[in-house]
């Protein structure tokens, strides 16, 4: 990846696009329960993450588990085919700057910190809507507020504008970015540790997700609290951070144990077919 042999990026654009589908249908079902456990408050309504699941399928329907993808299917590809884009761009760039073809560890820290801003420009917004439909269990469409992605966008701008619709977004930065920088720091560590094949292409990319996910709970936590919290509750996702202190600190644990099932095979699938 970033090797400068495409300056206009368009293959790490493409593999990105291709990447990000396989993230997201690997990752779509287990992403749905984790928003509704993080949700939440103090357990009410599910015990355990087998609980949640258990509820959700036998409540709703299997196709529960998917709620909201069609959304992910808008935003999450361009947003991951932007990642793999950024990325290859800041490498571009400082070799460029530097004058060398050879990048260390801290070059590639820069370029992931780069592929997260890219990111999350459309997948702030993207995760905002989708969290909105998750967090209707109801299996009747016509029971919930949201009929849909597009109406979700329309009922939300008409609620706030531009800035309802984008809540969270920085929190999603604050969960991403710096996960981005790490994620591809470790990668490069396995990658020139061990070789370059499809095998440790695999391994390193579920090894490089898991690593990020520990980091990466709290803030996500809290986004899926401010963007699914009703519109007035919270005027600051800072607003949240003593509340769960209060109340939640003690359950985070559990959730970054479902958050290591989840990444380590989105992210080994999609690293395995770039």
């Amino acid at each position: 990846m970033g090797n400068g042999e495409d300056p206009a990026g368009v293959r790490a654009f493409v593999a990105g696009g291709v990447s990000g589908m396989t993230f997201l249908v690997a990752g779509q079902p287990f992403d749905t329960i984790k928003v509704r456990m993080q949700s939440q408050a103090k357990g009410t309504l599910y015990k355990s993450s087998t609980d949640c699941l258990y509820k959700t399928v036998s409540k709703e329907g299997v196709r529960a588990l998917f709620k909201g993808m069609s959304t992910p299917l808008a935003a999450c590809i361009p947003s991951y085919a932007l990642w793999f884009l950024g990325h290859d761009h800041a490498i571009t760039l400082q070799q460029n700057l530097l004058g060398r073809q050879e990048m260390s560890l801290w070059n590639h820290g820069v370029a992931g910190l780069t592929a997260g801003v890219y990111m999350v420009t459309i997948l702030g917004p993207g995760e905002r809507v989708k969290c909105l439909l998750q967090m209707q269990t109801d299996r009747n469409k016509r029971a919930g507020k949201y009929n849909g992605p597009l109406d979700v966008i329309r009922k939300t701008y008409r609620e706030g504008g531009i800035r309802q619709l984008g809540r969270g977004t920085l929190v999603t930065g604050l969960r991403d970015i710096p996960g981005s920088g790490l994620f591809f720091i470790m990668y490069e560590t396995m990658i020139r540790k061990y070789g370059e094949s499809p095998t440790t292409i695999t391994v390193a990319g579920g090894v490089s997700g898991d690593t990020d996910v520990a980091r990466g709970v709290p803030a996500d936590v809290i986004k899926t609290r401010y963007q699914t919290a009703p519109q007035g509750k919270y005027k600051s996702s800072l607003q949240i951070i003593p509340e769960l202190f209060k109340s939640e600190v003690g359950r985070i644990l559990q959730r970054i144990r479902s958050k290591w099932d989840t990444s380590i095979p989105c992210k080994r699938d999609m690293l395995a077919d770039v």
